[in-house]
């Protein structure tokens, strides 16, 4: 027994010398208690096992595909029922969910550390896991694909900072989800510190979307202070020339990377968000390469939804073909890559990350797992929402449907009750090839879009060339 017990001391310590690239992004993220203020242990034996991370306190393993272990693949579900026998609670993650989705994969084992406090009815939809929230609208750019077609206000109605903190509080006695500070432009808003280290306090994930340019060393420092954990600047051209005409604004380039180089003096950990049309298409990889040299921590791609200033661009909007070729190229860059790479509004992402697991295992040594739940593709209604400046909450930004306004009801009952959150929930009532597509679970097809162009969320999604087998 005690030979036994030596070994595997001995094994988990040359495995944590020797860990994959998605263990060492993983446990970035667990060390030093940052998740809901947990112990994390990587490489810990448990019984006759070594499990890849695990707490104790919370009775909570997280396991990698891909990972090894020193029993044979085929013992992993014997594996799992011993450890399952002894009170903990299992969940794995892809190797390529590490690289593609950190944020995905820390909102699953947030909701496992820290269950809603008032969990959904059965039939109502999992808790809300990620709020986008346009603290404001106004804008200090008039960027020409805007959803929102901002300008620099003011706008009337917008909510006050005790109706901020009051729905902080909503929120948080309904779910623990992660809060991205939106806009317009947040850092417009004065009390926006103010709002983010209440969210802090009360136990949310905060992060922050901005365009870089009102970002300088003393703005970056007062993040950090409020508890805002990462932040995302907006980059849709390699130089400052393509980038400028998409801000419509001179300097806003120069000032993205004048406020990325800010944060990076402070230690602030930022991603690369970038809106792919037909016009910077061809730049995709030259603004990949630029966030992996300037030091990103993930790049997210965002396809073109026409809306609001967007509309304009109707024609700009890729093909279905270039569609899937980008989507293609950027899945097998993530295989590969440092930083986590993400598509978003883009959930054909994900039925192709399936249609490829065999092959990623020739790059990735996968031993088997599943999707989480908060991996699927368009997440709209079912574990992700938009709040408005007003208070709408709308399924996203780029979907402009009136679920109900925290100003008259709770958020809880809006998340709970909401006829189109609802529906969006009921993959039986998705229209056209989407409702009989065999991915339509991981993938769902771009609602936003599918309501430009028919009028019908629930229709399919314009922009597939996929055929279902069905």
């Amino acid at each position: 027994m005690v030979q036994r017990k030596n070994t595997l001391t001995r094994l988990a310590k040359d495995l944590r010398a020797h860990s994959t690239e998605a263990e060492r992004l993983l446990w970035k993220h667990l060390r030093s208690k940052q998740l809901r203020d947990t112990k994390f242990r990587r490489q810990q034996p448990i019984g006759n096992f070594i499990v890849d991370f695990v707490s104790l306190d919370k009775k909570l393993i997280v396991e990698l595909d891909g990972s090894q272990h020193i029993e044979r693949q085929e013992n992993d579900e014997r594996r799992d029922q011993w450890l399952k026998s002894e009170g903990f609670k299992v969940l794995r993650f892809w190797n390529s969910e590490i690289f593609g989705n950190i944020e995905g994969v820390l909102e699953s084992i947030m909701e496992e550390l820290s269950p809603s406090p008032n969990p959904s009815p059965p039939g109502r939809g999992v808790a809300a896991r990620m709020i986008a929230w346009e603290v404001t609208r106004s804008c200090n750019l008039a960027c020409v694909h805007c959803r929102a077609a901002s300008h620099l206000g003011p706008y009337p109605g917008e909510l006050s900072t005790k109706q901020c903190l009051c729905l902080i509080d909503d929120i948080a006695n309904a779910s623990r989800p992660v809060i991205i500070l939106t806009g317009g432009e947040p850092l417009l808003r004065p009390d926006i510190y103010e709002i983010a280290a209440y969210g802090t306090q009360k136990g949310l994930r905060m992060v922050m979307a901005t365009n870089g340019t009102l970002v300088d060393e003393s703005v970056a420092r007062r993040m950090i202070e409020s508890g805002i954990q990462r932040v995302s600047i907006s980059i849709d051209g390699k130089d400052a020339q393509s980038h400028d005409v998409f801000r419509n604004q001179p300097g806003a380039f120069d000032g993205a990377i004048r406020g990325i180089e800010a944060m990076k003096s402070v230690g602030m950990e930022f991603q690369i968000n970038t809106t792919i049309t037909n016009t910077n298409l061809h730049q995709i990889k030259d603004i990949y390469s630029l966030a992996l040299n300037i030091g990103a921590a993930a790049h997210h791609i965002f396809l073109l939804v026409p809306t609001g200033r967007g509309k304009d661009l109707a024609e700009q909007a890729i093909t279905a073909a270039d569609y899937e070729k980008t989507l293609m190229w950027f899945h097998q860059e993530s295989l590969t890559c440092e930083i986590q790479l993400k598509a978003t509004c883009a959930p054909h992402y994900f039925r192709i990350m399936h249609q490829n697991r065999p092959k990623e295992k020739k790059v990735m040594k996968k031993a088997g797992g599943h999707f989480h739940e908060s991996t699927r593709g368009c997440l709209g209604g079912i574990t992700f929402c938009f709040i408005s400046h007003v208070g709408q909450v709308q399924p996203c930004g780029y979907l402009e449907l009136d679920c109900g306004n925290v100003q008259k009801q709770s958020f809880g009952e809006i998340w709970e009750t909401s006829e189109v959150f609802r529906n969006l929930r009921d993959y039986s009532k998705y229209g056209g090839k989407c409702g009989r597509c065999e991915f339509i679970k991981v993938c769902g097809g771009c609602r936003a879009r599918a309501y430009e162009a028919t009028g019908d969320y629930l229709a399919e999604e314009p922009l597939c060339l996929y055929e279902p087998k069905r």
